[in-house]
């Protein structure tokens, strides 16, 4: 049985995460002045320039290398090592003490969604689901032709094949931006199934919403028994690890963190295009039904996803090691200048 902070104290997770954000932003207070906010795709960033930003298209810049070359070169700068890989995951976890103010926003906001949540989730079940129920599309595999591929839900099999023709690109046109896409979206997914399997679905132990939860009709009692709830503060009920289970394993989404996670380095390797985003919205409602969330965990799902996709692009560009020198040239036919830069 894993040691779960929650169930042993009954904390009330809305009220945590209220306390959480109003303590994140008091202690940016001296930072935050110093700051001009704007809205649209750029967030600024307390260590400098933006948190939300695209990589220019000097990055990917014909090399001259051959098709085998730049595909190595781009494996090794996108994928990284053991070391890379704990420093990002780092990086994901302290992310509330690096952006206090983002952080601290973000709490704020899940924590007003979860203190409505039972409204919200009804609303969204008996509004919002019923509009995409035509939106079905079919498995990539079938379940009973490949067992374990067919497990993965159809739509991360689109997502997923969706990273491959990416890459498959990439690499048959020798584009390094579609290389480093899927590459990066690779790790997000990896990201994302840490992030949420292993340390926070266990940690907060959420039980997810009935389906039908307006109208269930057997009460608290009757969901648990089916291993759902009507209360959306039932929280420390996770028996511990669980990959495919259902009981205490709502908060956050799984879905909503790996595909936020993918879009954003999407977005971020294509110069903050809104059309990853839309994907991501495509793959979101295609199952729409089966998720089965409350508001909250869809939303806190979003920004952990963002957060991931977001540290992986910073640490790709800092390995990469991008320099660019400038040299003046003088001479009698007038003033230039040499421009140098190294990978």
């Amino acid at each position: 049985m894993m040691f779960n902070p929650l169930r042993r104290y009954g904390i009330c997770l809305p009220k945590v995460l209220f306390g959480l954000g109003f303590l994140l932003i008091a202690l940016a207070q001296p930072v935050r002045a110093e700051v001009r906010y704007s809205f649209g795709d750029r967030i600024p960033s307390h260590h400098g320039g933006y948190w939300l930003e695209g990589m220019p298209s000097v990055y990917f810049s014909d090399t001259g290398e051959t098709r085998f070359e730049k595909a190595g070169r781009t494996f090794a700068q996108s994928i990284g090592g053991p070391k890379t890989w704990g420093t990002e995951m780092a990086n994901i976890g302290l992310f509330p003490f690096r952006e206090p103010v983002i952080a601290g926003a973000a709490a704020l906001g899940i924590g007003v969604l979860m203190a409505n949540d039972y409204k919200l989730t009804a609303y969204y079940q008996d509004k919002i689901e019923p509009l995409f129920d035509w939106f079905t599309p079919g498995p990539i595999i079938p379940r009973d032709a490949a067992p374990f591929l067919g497990r993965i839900s159809y739509e991360d099999q689109y997502m997923l094949a969706g990273m491959g023709l990416t890459y498959a690109y990439g690499f048959a046109f020798n584009d390094e931006r579609a290389q480093v896409a899927a590459l990066l979206s690779a790790k997000a997914v990896a990201y994302s199934f840490v992030t949420t399997q292993l340390v926070l679905k266990p940690m907060f132990g959420r039980m997810r919403p009935v389906p039908n939860l307006s109208t269930f009709p057997g009460g608290e009692a009757g969901a648990r028994k089916i291993g759902y709830s009507t209360n959306p503060f039932q929280f420390g009920k996770a028996p511990g690890i669980q990959i495919n289970g259902r009981v205490g394993t709502a908060f956050p989404s799984y879905h909503y963190t790996q595909y936020f996670a993918v879009a954003r380095v999407y977005s971020g390797v294509y110069d903050n295009s809104w059309v990853p985003y839309l994907v991501a919205g495509a793959a979101a409602v295609s199952n729409i039904r089966g998720h089965h969330h409350w508001v909250s965990d869809m939303a806190a799902g979003a920004v952990v996803g963002t957060i991931i996709g977001q540290t992986v692009l910073d640490s790709y560009v800092e390995r990469r090691g991008l320099n660019m020198t400038v040299m003046p040239n003088l001479s009698t036919k007038g003033v230039g200048a040499t421009f140098h830069m190294t990978f």
